[in-house]
């Protein structure tokens, strides 16, 4: 004999009895809500807000490309220090040097053809750029960086629609020279021609250091 179908109530079903207190409450209620939140996608957004950031992006916070995943992410930083030797075999060190930083982000971006197609493209056009971008992890944040070199693999056993692109970055350092057109020493401006310059057709000497070339004078001056 098959077991009755018991369809289980969404609330259980709380007797009207001494020492239980009334529950009033629309039993409906609360399923309408979890409907407007799963219609309003603000479970979504939630997951997105809290979700761990990774990636590569410009000054104006957006990806480098729309890919599905980040899989990896290296960096390294390296520094030199200067070594000269003296006598008997010893040697002194000085002025450790800092080099820029290098990043190695993959991307990994499947579905359709048209979608890979604008994804290897905008990989292509910032790699021909020279914008700075972000390398951004949930812990820290790896900035002026410029993307200098790219390579794209694709394995049959994970299927060849999957582009998996590894994103090889180096920092810029960026850097201002200061120019001023007055100073508070005039003995500190830059010297500066204020003469008329008039050009003369070099001696016979100085022709000769230049090989056999004819030197002869013209409208302009010497050519």
């Amino acid at each position: 004999m098959p077991m009755p179908i018991i369809s289980v109530p969404t609330y259980p079903d709380v007797p009207q009895l001494p020492g239980v207190p009334a529950v009033l409450r629309n039993p409906q209620a609360q399923i309408s809500v979890i409907q407007e939140l799963v219609n309003g996608d603000v479970l979504g957004a939630l997951n997105d807000a809290l979700r761990p950031t990774w990636g590569v992006f410009d000054a104006s916070g957006n990806p480098v490309a729309i890919a599905d995943t980040v899989t990896t992410l290296e960096y390294r930083a390296d520094s030199r220090v200067p070594t000269y030797t003296q006598e008997d075999g010893s040697f002194e060190s000085y002025n450790k040097v800092e080099f820029p930083y290098e990043a190695r982000v993959q991307l990994v971006c499947g579905r359709n053809a048209s979608y890979r197609a604008a994804f290897l493209e905008a990989i292509k056009a910032a790699k021909e750029s020279t914008n700075l971008y972000s390398v951004v992890t949930p812990d820290v944040t790896y900035a002026n960086a410029n993307i200098v070199a790219y390579d794209v693999r694709r394995e049959t056993h994970r299927g060849a629609t999957l582009l998996k692109v590894n994103l090889i970055l180096e920092e810029i350092r960026v850097t201002a020279v200061a120019t001023f057109s007055n100073t508070q020493n005039s003995a500190s401006a830059d010297p500066m021609s204020q003469g008329v310059i008039q050009l003369q057709p070099p001696a016979a000497g100085q022709a000769a250091l230049f090989g056999p070339i004819a030197v002869t004078s013209g409208p302009g001056g010497v050519l």
